[in-house]
């Protein structure tokens, strides 16, 4: 007998928390995304985090709550510090959205990511609907 298909989201609801989540940024890790970006700029040699990589730690920090396959459909994001690779980056979070459009279920995030004093780099809101609904 297979399993019952889960809930969306595996039933996640506004209100509900995830984290606080720690990922090492190496020099390397960060110096891909510049690369992945194409972007040569003095930030980048001086190792400056690449902002946008607040999306996939987003992403990474939900799925400890909702592990099933995404698609990312939108993504805000409020720069509020820069910090240099390497560090210890912590992500924490909730749901602050659900909704239906177009007869598929969309959740909204909401997290922010700190430095290890607990001040905030980045607030990053995303989208997403679960991948094949």
């Amino acid at each position: 007998m297979s399993a019952a298909p889960s809930a969306p989201f595996n039933g996640v609801v506004v209100g509900t928390a995830f984290g606080p989540v720690t990922y090492d940024v190496s020099e390397a890790a960060n110096d891909r995304y510049w690369e992945a970006a194409g972007i040569s700029h003095a930030a980048r040699t001086a190792g400056v985090l690449y902002p946008p990589m607040a999306a996939n730690l987003t992403i990474l920090a939900f799925q400890t709550v909702a592990p099933d396959p995404l698609l990312h459909t939108a993504q805000r994001l409020e720069c509020r510090a820069v910090a240099h690779a390497p560090i210890a980056v912590t992500v924490s979070g909730s749901v602050t959205d659900r909704f239906e459009r177009r007869g598929r279920e969309y959740v909204e995030v909401t997290t922010t990511t700190t430095d290890a004093g607990g001040s905030e780099l980045w607030i990053s809101v995303a989208t997403f609907v679960e991948a094949g609904a």
